[in-house]
């Protein structure tokens, strides 16, 4: 009994040590297992996060050297040819010029983004590349490059067309064509007469039509339709006169101001605001060429100097200067009475005002047809009137220039003080004023280029305006071209800035 109870005891000591024993091998094996599992997790992790360093650094870099390449790489550029076809050789010290510009604001003078100079430029043609920083552009202005070739400072080609760029859907690439300086040129409106059409923005409704007629005589007829508005259409008749340079046209009319168009190209007006300036807009302001003429026939509210003679009635319209037989018909013959009744002598010319169309008709005797006058109504005779002086061109010579513009502000007249003028007399002689001193010297000029020499003043002391009359001094020393605009005249220096602008008068 004994013996079987120590068995026992000895037994059951063995099992407790044996659940004991495998009690802690079972949480040291847990242990181990979370702690493998722990590793493996960290490892894992590392491993994951390493690409993820990696991938960063990567970033980092490509980062930086895609910095480093936009700075290198942000400017753009406009690259293209230069040429001329005239069979001569370029002189060997040739120099070619070749200049981007903002154009937008031909009254203010071109603005300069980039130039490129090749001394020694060999034969055409040529290439050029001009970079310029795309910061600077804004996509509601025009851009143009232009050329000129030098010999020395002799200046023999240059390009007289606009070649537009990089906005408005023009390329950044062009083909300059150079004409040689002083040779004879094709008239910069094309062949005429010609009609330009087109559709203009509108502020209340689609758009405005646009028909414009350009005569050979400096006469043109405009007729323009709103659209989608109820009435006839506005006409409007007068004379044109195109800038000294060729740039701009600018149609003398019945309307209260006169209306300004930009000479694109032979076969391209661009609209232009009352002050000359280009109109800041990605609307279309073209007026195109038309394969063909296409005559107009006005009708609006006329006036002119009217006369009777051997039966027939002839009448010189006040805007254009047309000389008009008069058809015998509508209200011709209320017309014929009231002349007669007020004219004082037989053939005198009164002016008279009416309602009439200006059609083409056959002559009685000649070729034809002519234009003609239909009086549809007639309104009245004013014997006391006359037709204005019909617009010109002023002269550049023996005409007094009042400034009216200087740089960037207007002129000022001081109280009893001469205004600032010149007077450009025969022999190249100037003289004129700059609103203090008295000025004198001499001028020469060669097609649209002008140089001032030789100028001086008198030494008075002013109240007022010594600064401006500096200011207008440095810029007569620094213009080099002009242009005739109408009774306007603009000095530009050699930038293409404007520097002057002055009106014409009567001489005093």
């Amino acid at each position: 009994m004994v013996m079987h109870c120590l068995f026992r005891t000895s037994a059951l000591k063995r099992a407790r040590n044996y659940e004991t024993n495998w009690t802690i091998r079972q949480r040291v094996q847990s242990i181990w297992n979370r702690e493998a599992k722990r590793k493996a997790e960290f490892n894992r992790e590392k491993t994951m996060r390493q690409p993820l360093k990696m991938s960063f650094l990567l970033t980092l870099l490509m980062m930086t050297g895609c910095a480093a390449k936009v700075s290198q790489t942000d400017m753009a550029e406009v690259s293209g040819n230069a040429f001329y076809v005239e069979r001569i050789a370029a002189p060997p010290n040739a120099r070619l010029e070749v200049v981007l510009q903002d154009i937008s604001q031909p009254g203010r003078g071109a603005e300069r983004l980039g130039k490129m100079v090749v001394e020694s430029a060999g034969q055409p043609p040529y290439a050029f590349r001009i970079q310029y920083d795309p910061a600077q552009i804004d996509p509601r202005h025009t851009y143009s490059v232009a050329a000129r070739l030098y010999d020395g400072d002799k200046l023999i080609f240059v390009t007289d067309q606009v070649h537009q760029v990089i906005t408005r859907g023009f390329p950044s690439t062009a083909t300059l064509r150079m004409r040689r300086v002083g040779s004879a040129r094709a008239h910069p409106l094309g062949e005429l007469p010609a009609t330009f059409t087109g559709t203009l923005p509108c502020a209340s409704c689609p758009g405005i039509d646009y028909h414009l007629n350009l005569l050979d005589d400096g006469v043109y007829f405009l007729r323009q339709a709103y659209q989608d508005r109820a009435g006839s259409p506005s006409d409007d008749i007068g004379r044109y006169l195109l800038s000294s340079d060729g740039d701009q046209l600018t149609l003398y009319g019945g309307r209260e101001a006169p209306l300004r168009l930009a000479v694109s190209a032979p076969d391209t007006l661009r609209l232009l605001d009352r002050d000359g300036g280009h109109i800041e807009s990605e609307l279309n302001y073209n007026l195109e060429r038309q394969p063909a003429f296409q005559p107009l026939e006005p009708r609006l509210l006329l006036m002119g100097m009217y006369r009777y003679v051997a039966g027939a009635g002839r009448f010189q319209e006040c805007l254009t200067g047309l000389e008009l037989p008069v058809a015998t018909e509508a209200d011709n013959r209320a017309l014929e009475e009231a002349y007669l009744a007020a004219r004082d002598e037989p053939g005198e010319a009164l002016r008279v005002s009416l309602d009439g169309q200006i059609v083409s008709r056959m002559p009685m005797e000649g070729p034809g047809p002519v234009l003609t006058l239909v009086p549809e109504r007639f309104i009245d005779v004013s014997p006391e009137l006359t037709c204005p002086p019909p617009v010109k061109l002023a002269d550049l010579k023996n005409t007094y220039w009042r400034a009216v513009f200087l740089d960037d502000d207007h002129v000022q007249r001081a109280p009893d003080q001469r205004e600032p003028h010149l007077v450009f007399h025969e022999g190249n002689r100037l003289a004129g004023s700059d609103g203090c001193n008295r000025i004198s010297g001499a001028y020469e000029r060669k097609g649209a280029s002008i140089q001032l020499s030789r100028v001086a003043t008198t030494r008075m002391a002013c109240a007022e305006g010594m600064e401006q009359a500096s200011r207008f001094l440095k810029a007569l020393e620094e213009v080099s071209r002009y242009s005739i605009i109408g009774r306007h005249m603009e000095m530009l220096d050699e930038s293409g800035t404007l520097r002057l602008r002055l009106e014409a008068t009567a001489l005093h």
